[in-house]
């Protein structure tokens, strides 16, 4: 599961960056009739056609939003943040490393994930507007005696990210500020709000790459240990 965090977060990068390959170069001269293989004696054709066209509609168009990059960046958020929260339900082992290398940041990241997941997976639309199953549990659970006693939220229902990587993960290196700050007032949540309103596409990077680097934080805490062998002296 943590190879399928860091599966998505490649597809993200890939994606978008044929995104603006195609954006800034003219790639219908490459395009030919290709036979994709799809099993041992079948094969489904992509047609040369169709590919010049897509190619020459992306060329020169860096301004505008096209649904090839949309579609990138939504499939690989759903699928980023879909797969933590399964993680974090399923796998206690991992659900303790996160609280352990989160610490005070973990249940704000814990109930981010799980409304983001709830929006990209419900949504129909290209707009991304909420719907009210998409917070209604987690507005009451937030609300509930028990949370607000334990994360000591006085009443409110606002859950804040404040993370910074130089705070939390011993091995990075850089700049001392970076990281992610994002806020959601789950009172304040309503029908048909556009996500966007609420987060921004830059947060939305942000989260997907501090996902990826737990994974592979947890990748490598989780990887069986090398027994050193001893040699025998003669």
């Amino acid at each position: 599961m943590l190879r399928l965090i860091q599966g998505y977060y490649h597809f993200l990068m890939l994606g978008k960056f044929m995104e603006q390959l195609m954006l800034t170069n003219d790639l219908s001269d490459l395009a030919m009739d290709y036979p994709l293989r799809t099993g041992k004696t079948t094969s489904f054709m992509l047609k040369e056609r169709m590919l010049k066209r897509l190619f020459a509609s992306f060329y020169g168009h860096q301004e505008q939003r096209n649904v090839y990059g949309y579609l990138t960046e939504i499939s690989a958020f759903r699928g980023i943040f879909s797969v933590m929260r399964e993680m974090i339900e399923n796998d206690a082992n991992f659900r303790e490393y996160l609280k352990d290398l989160l610490k005070d940041q973990y249940f704000p990241f814990e109930q981010l994930i799980r409304f983001l997941r709830n929006v990209l997976n419900h949504t129909t639309t290209s707009s991304l507007k909420l719907k009210l199953e998409d917070y209604e549990v987690q507005r009451d659970f937030i609300l509930s005696p028990k949370v607000q006693r334990v994360q000591k939220l006085n009443g409110s229902a606002r859950i804040t990210l404040d993370f910074h990587y130089s705070e939390y993960v011993a091995q990075r290196k850089g700049s001392l500020e970076y990281g992610i700050q994002l806020s959601i007032d789950f009172k304040k949540l309503k029908p048909d709000l556009q996500l966007e309103k609420l987060v921004s596409r830059h947060q939305l990077y942000l989260l997907s790459e501090l996902c990826f680097n737990i994974a592979q934080l947890a990748d490598q805490h989780f990887k069986p240990k090398k027994q050193k062998t001893r040699t025998k002296k003669s």
